[in-house]
This record gives C-alpha cells, sequence and structure tokens, in this order.
C-alpha cells in the first residue's frame, strides 16, 4: 500500500490533470456524504496518523515489556512534553479531542456505508 501512495503522490505532483480529477472526486465523495471536502481531507489525514501513532505504539509496548507501569508513566510524561504537541490547559485539549474524535467517527460511518472505506 506504501508503493500505491507514492505512486499517486507521483503522479500527483507532476500532473495537474491528475490534482484537478483527485481534488473533483473529493468535493463529489463531500457532496455525497453533507461534509465539507476540507473535512474529508482532514478524515484521511487522520487515519494515516492514527495508523502511524499505532505502530509507535506496538513499537514501545516491545521496547517496554520488563518496563515497570510507574517507569512507563515518566518516558511517556517526558515524551509528551518534548513532543510540542501538548499545548493549551487540559480541558481545552480534552475538549478538542472529543470533537475531533466525533468528527472522525462520524464521516468513518458515512464513507463506510458507502464503500469508500
Amino acid at each position: 500500500m506504501a508503493s500505491d501512495v507514492r505512486a499517486i503522490e507521483r503522479m500527483l505532483k507532476n500532473d495537474e490533470n491528475v490534482r484537478r480529477s483527485v481534488s473533483e472526486w473529493i468535493v463529489q465523495l463531500a457532496r455525497k456524504i453533507h461534509e465539507r471536502p476540507e473535512d474529508i481531507v482532514w478524515f484521511f489525514n487522520e487515519m494515516k496518523r492514527r495508523e502511524e501513532w499505532e505502530e509507535k505504539l506496538r513499537e514501545f509496548e516491545n521496547m517496554t515489556k520488563d518496563v515497570s507501569p510507574g517507569e512507563l508513566f515518566e518516558i511517556a510524561l517526558r515524551g509528551a512534553e518534548s513532543s510540542g504537541e501538548l499545548k493549551g490547559s487540559v480541558e481545552d485539549l480534552l475538549l478538542k479531542a472529543k470533537e475531533d474524535l466525533r468528527k472522525f467517527e462520524r464521516i468513518k460511518a458515512k464513507l463506510k456505508r458507502l464503500g469508500v472505506i
């Protein structure tokens, strides 16, 4: 699948007609499921990001099988602080995460009904 994605990325980079076709497909898909085109793009980016995080989590679990829960918490806390992704209050982060999860699940359900995913 990764090689398929790279091939499409090359086509998008080099061919204006391909970019236009993909853009039109995204717009049509968005209209079909009553979502905004930018939300469709966001969904597929989010899906890719989640897959990457799941892979990182599996690697982390394999590396830390013999580490105590307290040590794991410390490692995770240091990683979170250094990642720069945690900006804002915990309440704001939780609200944003809750909104994003609802949006993701809503779009996922609609795309599944269409047979896109």
